[in-house]
């Protein structure tokens, strides 16, 4: 019975960690500034394998973290002069019930892969202006 309990009391000490530790990591990558993002990791099965998440522009990359992790690297590095868009629609099938009603995919192809993002449209907005951006003096640096 007791070793029952102490072994109910070290799991739920283990989940509490593992929250408060997520949370740190979250409030101090958003200090940054952040894009609430779904990534989807796995194409195994059509609709499935997409994780909650959180982009943050970093100069000329987008830099992609799972909500839910403890890393504090992101699962992906997207470069904005290697990055394109290949598609844009509405969730369809499973992902309809997932993803609210305002949320478009973003099919992108870069070359180190493919990669699915499903974000609000106004992330939308953002992510597709900072993809056409240009750095501040990217136009006069051949002249440097």
């Amino acid at each position: 019975m007791l070793k029952a309990l102490l072994v109910a009391a070290a799991l739920a000490a283990a989940v509490a960690v593992f929250l408060i530790l997520t949370y740190v990591r979250r409030s101090a990558l958003s200090r940054f500034g952040s894009v609430a993002m779904a990534a989807r990791l796995s194409r195994r099965m059509a609709g499935r394998g997409w994780a909650p998440g959180f982009a943050v522009y970093d100069r000329g990359t987008l830099l992609w973290y799972r909500m839910f992790s403890l890393a504090f690297g992101p699962r992906y590095t997207l470069s904005r002069s290697e990055l394109q868009v290949a598609e844009r629609r509405e969730p369809a099938g499973a992902e309809a019930q997932i993803f609210p009603p305002d949320v478009e995919i973003l099919h992108c192809k870069s070359p180190t892969g493919d990669v699915e993002l499903a974000m609000t449209d106004s992330a939308v907005t953002g992510f597709l202006s900072w993809l056409e951006a240009a750095p501040p003096g990217a136009a006069f640096r051949d002249f440097e």
